[in-house]
């Protein structure tokens, strides 16, 4: 099947969403431009996603011990999206979620997880030879 030259060729609906447009709006919101993004920049807001939903599991399901952590990758994959997106259109990406504004929520949690932890302290036993060589066995 040959295409006339004036007739565009069929795009698949596979095809027709792989292709991600993101609207850059400059601080007037007036319409600057249309940019599609690369395979890269694609990877990159899905990586963003991804660690952000991670992140919120964990907040869900209060486990303060790894939320910082979590947190650190959000951050990371922020700062990588904003380059190319901005930030306006990066918090668009996930409903307003702004990682900046969250680690004030971190902080305070992960402070209370860490005071309602039990302080464990090692017996004066544990640091005798045999105690010692008794680890080294198993």
């Amino acid at each position: 099947m040959f295409l006339q030259p004036d007739q565009e060729p069929a795009i698949t609906p596979q095809a027709a969403l792989k292709k991600v447009i993101y609207v850059i709006i400059t601080e007037d919101n007036q319409l600057q431009k249309d940019k599609e993004l690369t395979p890269p920049q694609e990877a990159s807001v899905d990586i963003y996603k991804a660690s952000q939903k991670a992140y919120n599991n964990a907040l869900q399901h209060k486990k303060y011990q790894i939320l910082a952590d979590l947190w650190k990758n959000c951050m990371n994959s922020y700062l990588t999206v904003r380059k190319f997106l901005g930030h306006p259109n990066t918090c668009k990406l996930l409903n307003g979620w702004d990682p900046l504004m969250e680690k004030k929520n971190i902080m305070l949690l992960t402070e209370e997880w860490r005071k309602k932890q039990p302080t464990t302290t090692k017996a004066s036993s544990n640091n005798s030879p045999n105690s010692q060589k008794q680890q080294f066995q198993r």
